[in-house]
């Protein structure tokens, strides 16, 4: 049908961008590198430990708090004045109106994530931001969720997110893949939330040990804005794209 094909040349469109990320690898230069034999032996330690509990204050506790952060009641019926939309008539237009709520809540985000890191970079304060950047990580993509029409409150869900943060995040794009196929092995979910987040705090501490270790130096630290600023665009832009298909599939399969 042609209004099918709408739908699937924007799936193709997705797949593409999801497979060019799948397939890039994170190789360190030298000058991290050289950086990394500087870093104390258990910072990596301590930086899963605080990733871990900003995890779980979060999961437990915080949701509630992130919520008021934003309006839940708008973004759901802009989800679903964008589907009637979408339902009524399938064209590129349409289709680009639901991504609408998601992106404008990045550029948000966004600034929130840079001032923050950037303040506890001139403080020379690298690790006291973690919870408030889970925080804020969690909040955008509970926003991207919404925006496409999915409960970000269900165990699965939760898990869901975590392995999307985890496949952002992670160097090596065979690990990518692996976690990328984990995604739709639905027996997979059976597991308790509490190893997905020691998990997915493992990976981020690897992937932001460099990056912590240089905004916890005084003045230097300055540039942790823009490290927070490019570890949440990596996420909010793979999640996007990864809602984005969920919604659209479903969609074609209906």
């Amino acid at each position: 049908m042609i209004q099918n094909s709408k739908i699937k040349q924007e799936l193709n469109i997705l797949d593409k961008k999801e497979n060019r990320f799948l397939n890039k690898d994170v190789i360190e230069g030298n000058f991290k590198s050289k950086i990394h034999e500087k870093i104390p032996e258990g910072l990596e330690g301590v930086l899963n430990k605080a990733f871990i509990k900003a995890f779980e204050i979060v999961f437990n506790k915080g949701s509630l708090i992130i919520e008021k952060s934003f309006n839940k009641e708008k973004i759901n019926l802009d989800y679903e004045v964008n589907k009637f939309m979408l339902d009524y008539k399938e064209n590129h237009a349409n289709i680009k109106k639901i991504d609408e709520y998601s992106k404008k809540a990045n550029v948000v985000n966004n600034l929130f994530t840079t001032s923050v890191g950037t303040g506890m970079g001139i403080l020379g304060l690298g690790i006291p931001d973690i919870p408030l950047f889970v925080a804020t990580i969690l909040r955008g993509i509970y926003q991207i969720s919404l925006s496409y029409g999915f409960d970000y409150t269900s165990k699965e869900e939760q898990i869901y997110i975590l392995r999307l943060i985890r496949i952002a995040l992670v160097k090596n794009s065979e690990e990518k893949k692996k976690y990328n196929e984990e995604l739709k092995n639905k027996e997979s979910y059976k597991v308790q939330l509490e190893n997905e987040i020691k998990k997915t705090a493992k990976i981020m501490a690897d992937s932001l040990l460099i990056e912590k270790f240089i905004q916890g130096i005084p003045l230097i630290g300055v540039i942790g804005g823009a490290i927070n600023n490019s570890i949440y665009r990596k996420i909010s832009n793979f999640c996007m794209i990864k809602y984005k298909k969920r919604y659209l599939i479903d969609k074609l399969n209906k």
